[in-house]
């Protein structure tokens, strides 16, 4: 058993502070997962693709934040446990839609039951209106650095960093 960490003041560094959130949230999915037969990143699909529809594999890589190659493994191993297939798309006979299975279907419902007293777990310290605050900022952080990915992937759509000056400009 470990040793309670003494109290001291709380870093206000943004990206440690997430970090470990992140770490504390992914432990309790692992704990809540693993006995379902899923990862975190398998859940993250299959709740993804019950909350929007069928989406083509750049979409749900954009849509997650995850690498493409990485989705394209992920995928794999959603078919081989038969939770999700790939459809060819009407409107695009080179590229699949990811579709979810009726026993991806079940398994997504048994996974967010499993996963209800995670959140509740993680965000005790939070009081009803702070969550709400916390998924709202959440929401709008991770809304903005998805349409950030999805314009680096298409060339010609404007930048949403700015850029190094050019040897002239400096």
């Amino acid at each position: 058993m470990r040793k309670p960490v003494p109290a001291r003041q709380q870093t206000g560094r943004v990206g440690q502070l997430l970090f470990v959130a992140q770490q504390a949230a992914q432990a309790l999915a692992i704990e809540r997962l693993e006995p379902l037969g899923l990862s975190p990143r398998a859940w993250g699909v299959l709740s993804t693709l019950a909350e929007s529809g069928p989406l083509t594999q750049i979409e749900l890589a954009t849509t997650m934040s995850i690498d493409r190659t990485a989705m394209v493994y992920l995928i794999d191993e959603l078919e081989a446990q038969t939770l999700a297939e790939r459809v060819r798309s009407p409107q695009d006979r080179r590229a699949f839609l990811i579709h979810l299975t009726p026993g991806g279907r079940r398994a997504q419902r048994k996974a967010a039951t499993a996963l209800a007293g995670a959140a509740d777990t993680l965000l005790t310290p939070l009081d009803a209106a702070e969550r709400r605050h916390l998924v709202d900022l959440l929401a709008k952080v991770a809304a903005h650095w998805q349409q950030v990915s999805a314009s680096q992937q298409n060339p010609g759509a404007s930048q949403t960093r700015p850029t190094a000056p050019s040897s002239k400009e400096r």
